[in-house]
């Protein structure tokens, strides 16, 4: 009597043999599933990135080609969001009446101003607009900065995902740059192409072992200019936010700039010297506080990366400029639109410190937080 043996092999020499133990088993169809679903998710993800900035694309050079779109500080011109006149007989509400060709209204879904407007814009100033009405008699423009900052509430929330994400990847990177610096360093001055490659292996597999994804840091930056464009244009063409004026000193249709340099400047212009005194460093401090939080947890990290410091003297360097710059377009833009620079600014800071308590929680309990994270796909 035969027995059939455990594993069989095909001899193609006395040295060699490939054989099929019979611990080893067969890929499942659970584990084909998971695969395809990582690959149908990771697609989705470009593709919704995608969106999202083309559409901001859109909405940020719309106004070059349909003027239809066009901003006016003053209420009743360029393009605004309202009731239908005599709706609520309001006239902060209510857009006008008749026909006029430099004035145009949307007061109902429509791609009649693209799909930017339709599918993006008029959520927005739906929500704020039916807010501030339903608030319409509290004092001093508290309903316009309460609806602001539920819109932003909203919005920031539905992007919470992309932002942890974002962070703590960065916050990855920032705990191996030492260990990539070592590897730059080993490298340094070798140009040849099997030295490139070892290098990149080198370098990937340091990623993979910390599961970090360098492009992940970069995720953010494709919902920001949306989210900005949005409310931006919340700001400017919902008709009750151009009728506020904000402590009954502030107006949110007028530009800083243009008060401050008028003849107005003795009666209330001064007074927007202030609102800039508390808006751009506000600004300002949203951007650089991370920043001292995130030296404050990743010092000995810094201190074996001298290339990172470097980088990270150039990234403070280009902050600064943008911050330079974000602080000139809050004094030509509307106040209105300085007010959510300010809202946007204290949403920042609250998040930074969050995840700066997070990040710390979860060192002391051996990265358990993170596990559980990288578990849901978040970091």
């Amino acid at each position: 009597m035969s027995t059939k043996p455990v594993f069989s092999f095909n001899a193609t020499n006395n040295d060699s043999y490939t054989a099929s133990p019979f611990w080893v088993k067969p890929p499942s169809k659970a584990n084909k599933a998971k695969q395809v679903m990582k690959v149908i998710w990771k697609w989705s993800k470009l593709a919704l990135f995608a969106f999202l900035m083309l559409m901001g694309l859109w909405g940020c050079f719309q106004s070059m080609w349909d003027g239809r779109i066009s901003t006016d500080p003053t209420v009743g011109g360029g393009l605004e969001f309202g009731f239908n006149f005599g709706h609520t007989g309001d006239w902060r509400y209510d857009l006008m009446a008749g026909i006029n060709t430099q004035y145009h209204t949307m007061s109902e879904y429509t791609l009649a101003y693209g799909p930017f407007y339709g599918w993006f814009v008029y959520p927005g100033a739906t929500l704020v607009l039916n807010l501030m009405y339903a608030t319409r008699n509290w004092v001093g423009g508290l309903n316009a900065l309460m609806s602001i900052f539920i819109l932003l509430l909203i919005i920031r929330s539905l992007s919470i995902v992309v932002t942890l994400r974002s962070t703590l990847q960065n916050e990855k990177m920032t705990e191996i740059q030492g260990k990539i610096s070592e590897i730059n360093a080993k490298y340094k001055g070798l140009k040849d192409n099997a030295s490139r490659q070892k290098k990149q292996q080198e370098t990937m597999e340091i990623y993979r072992k910390h599961n970090v994804k360098p492009f992940a840091a970069f995720e953010q930056m494709f919902i920001t200019l949306p989210i900005f464009l949005i409310i931006y244009r919340v700001v400017t063409i919902v008709r009750p936010l151009k009728a506020t004026t904000l402590f009954g000193i502030w107006n949110f249709a007028l530009t800083p700039v243009s008060q401050i340099f008028s003849s107005q400047f003795t009666h209330l212009g001064w007074t927007y010297i202030f609102f800039l005194i508390l808006v751009i460093p506000c600004q300002f401090l949203s951007m650089k506080i991370p920043q001292f939080w995130a030296r404050k947890r990743n010092r000995s990290a810094s201190a074996v990366s001298g290339k990172g410091e470097k980088q990270q003297k150039r990234m403070r360097w280009t902050q600064n400029i943008f911050a330079i710059v974000m602080g000139v377009i809050v004094a030509v833009s509307a106040t209105g639109v300085g007010v959510y620079w300010f809202l946007n600014a204290l949403f920042s800071l609250a998040q930074s410190y969050i995840m700066h308590r997070v990040i710390l929680r979860n060192r002391r309990k051996g990265g358990k937080l993170m596990s559980r994270l990288e578990a849901l796909g978040i970091s």
